[in-house]
């Protein structure tokens, strides 16, 4: 059926048999939903993506009866059939009613989108005793998901190391390198992610095999769910609700309960929660008696951030994806497979320097969530030290006041304690300050040079309008942690050191007036890919 007539006739309030005053439509790449009242109904695309096969409709009607059954394991009473959409007598579609059916849909009751995982996620609203119960019935789903022959399989190293390498063949034509277009127009990754971490994958699968295979015999693989994210799981009174897991492929579905866990605790590190990831995992482990869980995490959450962004890659792709809708999801995927790769770095010390309002914090907020890093930023810092809150104002006056240079030299020495503590603890740090002088520069590079961490220093820089626009707006915000006005600037970047004595492997420079900041994150993550590991 025409995609363009179907969206048409189901946007209509009139094509449903209960009252409905709008109706609303999400396309992904594989699915058309139309939110209809209370209820939502979702129809398959006629696509062949690869890894999907929708084209034939007697396909479409198999996995919509597939999703229906299968779904009604973590998601009871919100899966409710198989619908048909007919033709009616007056030429219109409608679902239900009489006559051949032309298409098929999968009836669901409509959830409340504000608790949804996602969204109270958002707003703050999740603690450990939540976690607490999303692990034990984790845990409870997967003892009762049946394994065995037909299953066993899909949890074989050789399975494993199959998916992982499909997903780069099939994100290949969305390689390419920075500023350059990728074969299929829409970059979401580097040659140098997508080669390093395709090896790394594929290195993991081999040193875990034992593992791997001793975790087929001790009936760890189980048929799943498949698509465990924050978007897919609702909180409601009666429950915790996961639906829309996996119906078209087994492979994709059935796996390690590591590599169906780990789907969630990827997104929860997406999300800018690794705390939270963490203690997920270990209270599954505990609950689940599976003391071997840690020890996969990295790779698996490494594999399940490339499968979402492959799924962002095609919907940038998909030419029904509008303007805005393929930048966004463009971006989506590149924070993905940026998050996949730096599951494969071990920690390093990143130094952001520049002058006020040239936007190395707003750099170093997009870098702490792919590489979970710790942010020191040294304007709060200071504040703290001296027993002001992060906003409160302290005078603007250059190298005066709270900005003495006595004050400023402590305060770096404060910063690299803290580094150089987290750097043991395995921890990636980055430090948010000006570094305008050489010695300040020289004290955290060469701790890092004695302790063994891989380092690089990223000059931030910006357009002197857009800095002057900047620093007008900061006047006008009561929570910003900078003093720096205009004069300030001005007199800093007379006093500025260029960091000229970095190597240049050791150095990067982003112009946050130019791209989105994951095109500057990126660069950054290639960096560390050349540095390799400690030492």
């Amino acid at each position: 059926m025409d995609t363009t007539r179907l969206i048409a006739e189901l946007s209509r309030p009139g094509a449903y048999p209960h009252p409905v005053a709008k109706v609303d439509l999400v396309q992904t790449h594989a699915s058309l939903l139309f939110f209809a009242g209370e209820r939502v109904y979702k129809v398959k695309k006629a696509v062949d993506l690869g890894f999907l096969d929708f084209r034939s409709l007697l396909r479409r009607r198999h996995y919509c009866a597939e999703e229906v059954r299968l779904n009604a394991r973590l998601a009871p009473r919100v899966h409710l059939g198989v619908a048909p959409i007919v033709r009616t007598a007056d030429g219109h579609l409608r679902v239900h009613g009489e006559g051949e059916a032309l298409e098929w849909a999968v009836e669901m009751v409509r959830l409340p989108a504000s608790r949804m995982l996602s969204s109270c996620l958002d707003r703050g609203e999740i603690d450990n005793d939540l976690l607490n119960a999303m692990a034990a019935r984790l845990a409870e789903f997967h003892a009762g998901c049946p394994t065995g022959p037909g299953v066993d399989e899909f949890g074989s190293p050789d399975a494993i190391a199959a998916n992982a390498d499909e997903n780069f063949a099939q994100l290949h034509a969305f390689v390419g390198a920075a500023g350059s277009p990728s074969a299929a127009g829409i970059q979401i990754l580097s040659p140098e992610q997508s080669t390093f971490l395709r090896e790394w994958q594929l290195q993991c699968v081999a040193s875990l095999r034992g593992v791997m295979e001793d975790r087929v015999r001790r009936r760890r693989i189980r048929d799943g769910h498949g698509d465990l994210h924050a978007g897919n799981i609702c909180l409601l009174d009666t429950g915790i609700v996961a639906y829309d897991c996996i119906e078209f492929a087994s492979r994709f579905r059935c796996g390690d309960v590591a590599a169906d866990l780990a789907f969630l605790a990827m997104d929860l590190d997406f999300r800018g929660f690794p705390a939270f990831s963490d203690y997920l995992v270990k209270r599954y482990a505990g609950v689940a008696g599976d003391a071997e869980l840690s020890g996969l995490m990295d790779f698996y959450k490494s594999y399940r951030a490339m499968v979402r962004a492959k799924v962002a890659a095609l919907t940038a792709a998909d030419p029904a994806t509008d303007g805005a809708r393929r930048t966004d999801s463009r971006r989506t995927g590149m924070r993905y497979a940026q998050l996949a790769t730096a599951y494969a770095l071990p920690p390093a010390l990143i130094l952001l320097c520049g002058l006020p309002a040239t936007g190395k914090t707003w750099l170093a907020r997009h870098l702490a969530v792919p590489l979970r890093a710790r942010v020191l930023r040294s304007d709060v810092r200071r504040k703290l030290a001296a027993g002001m809150p992060p906003s409160g104002r302290a005078g603007a006056d250059f190298e005066a006041g709270l900005y003495t240079p006595e004050r400023t030299a402590r305060n770096y020495q404060s910063m690299l304690r803290d580094a150089r503590r987290d750097l043991r603890s395995g921890r990636s740090v980055i430090v948010d300050a000006s570094f305008s002088r050489r010695e300040f520069r020289a004290l955290f590079t060469a701790a890092a040079a004695q302790d063994g961490w891989p380092y690089f220093l990223v000059h931030v820089t910006a357009p002197e309008d857009v800095v002057q626009e900047r620093l007008a707006r900061r006047e006008r915000d009561d929570r910003e942690a900078s003093d720096a006005d205009l004069a300030v600037y001005l007199q800093a970047r007379a006093a500025f050191e260029e960091p000229s004595e970095i190597p240049a492997r050791r150095f990067v420079k982003a112009d946050s007036g130019e791209g989105p900041p994951e095109e500057h994150v990126g660069l950054v993550i290639d960096r560390r890919i050349a540095l390799g590991a400690p030492g």
